[in-house]
């Protein structure tokens, strides 16, 4: 006799199922090998205890025996493939910078004419290219990168009560006074200005602290500068050619949330997702067309703030690619299985020659900095 209560095990078994079926392949795939272990073992055990019972009672006990025993083998192998990655990871021409492992949420900001920066922990540091560590002194830890203009780059306190600009040379300290729930952390900024998306807002904040809505409550997710340049967006782009005093609206765009990235005279917008992300671009003030994204979930972008066609893309767990055609065409420069948080290029070398460092964590294998060594 079929019961309320087999009826209700069945649909919580069946639920979990198609979760521990379709999970971990899809975890593997994006490159979340940890993840991917985890669910795998977690299939298996579901395989060898409540699998049978998902099957039709009519099914012969073979018949039974041998579905069981295919999936359970299909999580085994996964799971050790998954254990594969983990355990010899494919970074390719990668190299960690020594003295960054295990920061915890490391970040990486570099002005276009000042020094690679670097947050580990509560620190900051300037980084060369031979992957030496120097502290700054004078920045009040624990920090987060906002944004940098073209000589000078910026970390607001995690609450919210200051930010640090510093050129290589010099620090300079602005007074704020923003909630530390809601932080800034989704910013951007000028050599003499900051720039903050709070409530669906747009917030200037000059050096001396001042603030002012250059954009009002137009739902902004995120804001990108390059040179004089500022391009938010939120259902609709906005640019701004004078430092973020006055902008046009250049019209929605039917994405949701979306991040978006300057250089050149392009911005670029995505839509990140764990299956999909969806990517568009705006070449010399043209109107936004979609380009093929290279990678299901795409975190950050790097592009080149004289020539927009050429642009870093990094992802969570599949890697970075890089375009030299506005995002057309990429090539796959490897760095699998790991987070992406920040981006840094060093687009004064053309094509391979270019210099790239990325921060990075994971759950299960080493977090810190990745320099792109050049082959």
């Amino acid at each position: 006799m079929f019961s309320l209560a087999r009826f209700v095990h069945l649909v919580k078994v069946a639920a979990w199922g198609v979760f521990l079926f379709a999970f971990p392949p899809l975890c593997f795939a994006n490159g979340m090998y940890a993840a991917a272990a985890v669910l795998s073992v977690l299939g298996l055990l579901l395989d060898v205890t409540e699998l049978g019972a998902l099957l039709p009672e009519s099914t012969p006990p073979k018949m039974r025996r041998g579905v069981v025993a295919t999936v359970a083998i299909l999580h085994v192998a996964l799971l050790a493939a998954s254990v594969v990655r983990l355990v010899v990871p494919n970074y390719g021409p990668w190299k960690r910078v020594p003295g960054t492992e295990g920061w915890n949420n490391p970040s990486l900001v570099r002005a276009e004419r000042g020094p690679l920066l670097a947050v580990g922990g509560v620190d900051v540091f300037a980084l060369d290219e031979n992957g030496n560590l120097a502290p700054v002194s004078g920045i009040e830890g624990p920090v987060h990168a906002l944004g940098a203009g073209a000589r000078r780059a910026w970390f607001v306190h995690v609450e919210g009560n200051a930010a640090w600009g510093y050129d290589g040379a010099s620090i300079t300290k602005v007074p704020l006074r923003w909630p530390a729930a809601s932080g800034g952390r989704d910013g951007a900024a000028l050599d003499d200005a900051l720039f903050v998306v709070r409530r669906g807002a747009l917030v200037r904040v000059e050096l001396d602290g001042h603030e002012s809505e250059v954009i009002e409550r137009a739902s902004i997710t995120s804001v990108a500068t390059v040179g004089t340049r500022v391009v938010a967006a939120g259902a609709h782009v906005f640019v701004s050619e004078d430092g973020g005093r006055r902008f046009v609206d250049r019209g929605p765009h039917g994405l949701k949330a979306p991040d978006v990235f300057a250089g050149g005279d392009s911005y670029y917008l995505v839509q990140s997702g764990i299956v999909s992300s969806r990517l568009f671009v705006s070449e010399a003030g043209r109107g936004l067309e979609e380009r093929k994204a290279p990678a299901r979930d795409i975190r950050i972008l790097s592009v080149d703030p004289r020539d927009g066609r050429r642009v870093w893309l990094a992802t969570w767990g599949e890697g970075v690619w890089r375009s030299e055609d506005g995002g057309r065409t990429w090539q796959d420069l490897e760095l699998e299985g790991v987070e992406m948080h920040s981006l840094v290029v060093d687009f004064s070398a053309k094509g391979a020659g270019a210099q790239a460092w990325v921060a990075a964590t994971n759950l299960a294998t080493p977090s810190g900095i990745f320099h792109h060594v050049s082959r």
